[in-house]
């Protein structure tokens, strides 16, 4: 277990993760945590910088998603093998 110091800078209370656990969990400066309290215990999560494929979906223009005359023909071929 790591043991950290609250120090004030400037008006902020601040801790200062060391590096190794930055290392590990990818995290630099400017990387969003999100803070939760459970249990009389301060919990910081790495958020997700990456869009989850349903966000990437929503935001895709419907038109792209449908699919074209070659991509139903190939949907529409019977299997040729040990597809099933």
């Amino acid at each position: 277990m790591t043991q950290v110091a609250i120090r004030q800078s400037g008006g902020a209370n601040i801790i200062s993760l060391p590096k190794m656990i930055l290392n590990t969990l990818n995290l630099h400066v400017g990387s969003a945590l999100e803070l939760t309290l459970e249990d009389n215990k301060i919990i910081l999560t790495p958020v997700s910088q990456e869009p989850s494929l349903a966000e990437l979906l929503a935001g895709s223009p419907k038109q792209a998603l449908k699919l074209n005359e070659e991509d139903q023909d190939w949907l529409n071929e019977p299997a040729v093998g040990k597809e099933i």
